[in-house]
């Protein structure tokens, strides 16, 4: 079987994230083919349905997946005793005649209505169905989502087997007991592809700057045990507390986590000798980057910036080269839009040759999480230790 996954915003972050999901599962990532801007095919004959829906279902850089349909006419043959709920979306360039999409639904439900099938049909509000219109209406449950998936070159047909959940991540990002807008808020998506990157299958994933607990609280669902620590007293309350509120809302049940004060520019002992002692397996963060920018930045300002995130990150490394008996980081080095350019700084000058950079083992794009009009750009590094 061969199967699509559509990718997010963000392509370099979605591809590396998928095959290091599928080195999870034992599938080799040389059958992930790119089939366009916006589609990963994968072609193995050791995923089936049920694979496909359980990796996609842990993924944050994705929106839908399914599997690649051979005969459009044999899969339209359905037999169906209750009403089909079904709509069509189209994934490919952007001037595609919308209007192809209603007169094939209609061919659809008249086809049905020939063989005395009751049916009903959603048309999407641009090209493609949103994850809301199929989930509110159980469109995968009642009956299916054809997916029209083109090229330049070629054109194909898809049934989506899952979609993002997307009330589900705003609900952890606005919901949670505990926001804290004056440092920043990493977005759940992106804490949650961080957390994939790592290629962990299970272990403890320790997050040094947690702020009020993104990445603890996505790590928690995907299974991992937390260490989560802070320089700010508050912050560590806050990650506690939207740990707790996410056992309450039921995401999550018996994970081991452990939140503390800890100010990695002054390590106390006492901890740092506890750590040494921890059995963690990666280390995943966003280091403190300032406070929020609203306006581009003056070149000096940015360097003023960029050499507070430097300082924090070489302690950072030295606490690490002392504690940390793990090999993989995935950390975040932001950059800064200037009048004269953006500015950042590089992985090198924080980690030598000690540390291999795996971001082009997975990608050739760069792993870059960049809203339009943003301030701050987030590069994100896998780094793995010789």
């Amino acid at each position: 079987m061969k199967y699509f996954f559509e990718l997010g915003n963000f392509k370099g972050l979605s591809e590396a994230e998928l095959k290091r999901v599928l080195e999870i599962y034992g599938i080799n990532t040389d059958t992930v083919k790119n089939f366009s801007s916006k589609i990963l095919i994968i072609d193995s004959k050791d995923i089936d349905n049920e694979i496909v829906v359980r990796v996609f279902n842990r993924l944050g850089g994705f929106i839908r997946a399914g599997e690649i349909i051979d005969d459009l006419d044999s899969f339209l043959d359905l037999d169906a005793k209750e009403k089909v709920v079904f709509g069509i979306s189209y994934i490919g360039n952007k001037d595609f005649d919308i209007d192809k999409i209603q007169k094939l639904s209609v061919q659809i439900k008249n086809n049905f209505k020939k063989r005395s099938i009751s049916s009903r049909y959603l048309l999407p509000k641009k090209y493609e169905l949103n994850s809301a219109q199929v989930t509110t209406n159980s469109i995968l449950e009642k009956g299916f989502e054809l997916c029209i998936i083109e090229n330049k070159d070629q054109q194909i047909y898809g049934k989506t087997l899952a979609i993002q959940d997307i009330e589900s991540f705003a609900q952890r990002d606005y919901n949670k007991p505990k926001i804290d807008t004056k440092m920043g808020m990493l977005p759940p998506k992106l804490a949650r592809i961080m957390c994939n990157l790592s290629g962990l299958k299970e272990g403890t994933i320790w997050d040094p700057f947690c702020g009020s607990g993104t990445i603890p609280m996505e790590a928690s669902i995907l299974g991992y045990n937390i260490l989560a620590s802070d320089i700010d007293r508050e912050a560590v309350s806050a990650t506690k507390s939207n740990i707790i509120w996410l056992g309450e809302n039921g995401y999550i049940s018996d994970i081991l986590y452990e939140a503390f004060q800890f100010d990695i520019t002054r390590p106390d002992p006492k901890i740092l000798n506890k750590l040494r002692k921890t059995d963690i397996d990666a280390i995943i963060f966003e280091p403190y980057m300032g406070p929020p920018q609203t306006k581009i930045l003056k070149p000096e300002k940015a360097e003023m910036l960029l050499s507070d995130v430097r300082e924090l990150l070489l302690r950072f490394r030295k606490v690490v080269d002392n504690s940390f008996k793990g090999r993989v980081i995935v950390m975040i080095i932001p950059s800064y839009k200037t009048f004269k350019g953006w500015k950042t700084i590089g992985v090198r000058e924080i980690f030598d040759k000690r540390w291999n950079i795996l971001n082009k083992e997975y990608t050739q794009e760069d792993l870059k999480w960049e809203r339009n009009n943003s301030i701050i750009s987030r590069n994100i590094f896998i780094l793995e230790k010789r």
